[in-house]
């Protein structure tokens, strides 16, 4: 490496002193014509001065100018002041000519160098900008037609391969730990070489290369491995190396969002689709379940074979229980589409309790449901439909785990702010790992599994999303003489004259 520099800088003294000597024996073959003609002498000393300002214009460095002065007016000296062919002056205004054509030369060539090199400094930092502008440029616009995260990455090592003339990789991170995409361009190939690459050869593929990473380390998309270069041009060109690991890392940032854009585009297609099919389904069944539950309602009330009773019985306990999914899947379907709309006014609680009781001793059997409401009317602003479904649900639950001769409890009381109902059975209770999910969509508890009617685990989610939409709020617990606690509130507003 050291004699290669030194052999380079051999050639170009060389050259510089071809110039010197070439202008100068032009200079002298000018000034011998000008002088066989019959021309004065002295405008022999300007063509030397002439050939000093032509040195320091093609050569670099004060050096060859003031080398070029001495020579020219050693040369003039010695071809063109007597006595001839020799450095003696016999004239004392020859040694004024030499003298002061030697300092001017010598300032000329100065000055031509300091403002020679000012300009090609200026010209090759102008080159070196638009260089890397247009680099910069043609790198943006290969990322910009690049289509995912991986396209960014094999168009980043082919257009730093072509920018540093030398082989660069991009090892892009893995999910967990499966195995690692390797983008490699090798100098002078177009083409892209990826492969797998396991955690444990990340060390052999980056020993030896410098190592940068593209993201911030909580969202790291990989790292770019570059050899270490001692070429001069690389080494410039690698200073443009930042820029353009932000760009790849914009790049892969547009990409990443644009594949997340999409999949939430596509699962909100999903979850219309479905939310109308089940919206179309839930509104084609309510009618002929509703014509269903009725007739066997009638059968139940004249037939008189007790056998056909308890068919038209299990038919009408199946329908509603049909019935009340149906009607949890609609709400479902409102509440995630955000329509779900409160028709509040004041509403008595005795009233909506009531109404509840009434469908849930249809389905209650040999259960005994004990009401425990305030003597004193109690109005509180609702949506009394949506209240009575979130009644209906939680007694419905509880009639569910609870033996055929268990009890239900159902109880209203109120504080300063709030009126509370509570709805206790004295079933198995709540398992522990259970509690934290109850309220989740689609959850159903391990030993409801199986069951004919162990439901989709639609209805205490609707609970807490109806209560939650009256400001108010739902708890699950298990009670301490055994069984299940269900309790929500309501804010109680005061009820204006206007609204009684």
């Amino acid at each position: 490496m050291i004699k290669q520099v030194v052999i380079k800088n051999v050639r170009n003294v060389c050259r510089q002193l071809l110039i010197v000597i070439s202008l100068l024996a032009g200079a002298f073959l000018v000034a011998v014509f000008i002088k066989s003609i019959g021309f004065p002498v002295v405008n022999a000393a300007v063509v030397y001065v002439l050939s000093v300002l032509l040195v320091a214009r093609f050569t670099r460095g004060y050096f060859y100018g003031i080398l070029a002065s001495v020579l020219c007016m050693a040369n003039y000296n010695f071809f063109f002041t007597q006595p001839y062919y020799s450095f003696n002056v016999y004239d004392k205004s020859d040694i004024i000519t030499i003298t002061v054509m030697l300092i001017a030369s010598i300032l000329t060539s100065t000055l031509t160098s300091t403002n020679t090199g000012k300009l090609l400094h200026a010209s090759k930092l102008a080159e070196d900008r638009e260089s890397q502008t247009n680099i910069l440029y043609q790198i943006t616009s290969s990322l910009a037609k690049a289509s995912g995260v991986s396209d960014v990455a094999a168009v980043s090592v082919q257009c730093l391969s072509n920018l540093l003339d030398t082989d660069v990789l991009c090892i892009m991170s893995a999910e967990q730990n499966s195995s690692r995409s390797l983008f490699q361009a090798r100098r002078g190939d177009r083409r892209i070489q990826i492969s797998e690459v396991g955690n444990g050869q990340i060390e052999e593929y980056s020993s030896g290369k410098k190592v940068i990473p593209i993201g911030d380390p909580s969202n790291q998309y990989g790292v770019i491995c570059i050899p270490v270069t001692a070429s001069q041009k690389s080494r410039e060109r690698e200073k443009l190396v930042p820029a353009i690991i932000m760009q790849i890392q914009s790049a892969m940032d547009r990409e990443k969002f644009s594949e997340e854009k999409k999949i939430v585009k596509i699962e909100m297609e999903h979850e219309k689709f479905r939310g109308n099919l089940l919206r179309a389904i839930s509104h084609d069944l309510r009618t002929p379940l509703a014509g269903i539950s009725g007739t066997a309602e009638v059968l139940m009330s004249n037939l008189k074979n007790e056998k056909d009773r308890d068919l038209a019985e299990g038919i009408f306990e199946e329908t509603n229980w049909l019935t009340q999914m149906v009607e949890n899947i609609l709400s479902l379907t409102q509440i995630e589409d955000g329509h779900l709309v409160l028709r509040k006014q004041p509403e008595a609680i005795e009233e909506i309790v009531g109404e509840a009781v009434k469908h849930a001793r249809k389905i209650a059997g040999q259960r005994k449901i004990i009401l425990d409401i305030p003597e004193d009317v109690l109005l509180v602003s609702m949506d009394g439909k949506l209240i009575l479904q979130v009644l209906i649900n939680l007694i419905d639950n509880a009639i569910k785990h609870t033996q055929t001769d268990g009890i239900v409890q159902i109880k209203v009381y109120t504080d300063k702010n709030h009126v509370w109902f509570s709805i206790t059975d004295n079933g198995s209770g709540i398992k522990a790992g259970d509690l934290p999910y109850l309220f989740d969509s689609f959850f159903v508890a391990q030993e409801a599994k199986g069951s004919s009617r162990s439901g989709i685990g639609l209805g205490l989610s609707i609970v807490r999303a109806i209560v939650q939409a009256h400001g108010g709020r739902v708890f699950a617990e298990n009670d301490k003489g055994g069984g299940a606690v269900f309790r929500f509130y309501l804010p109680v507003k005061e009820i204006d004259s206007d609204e009684r």
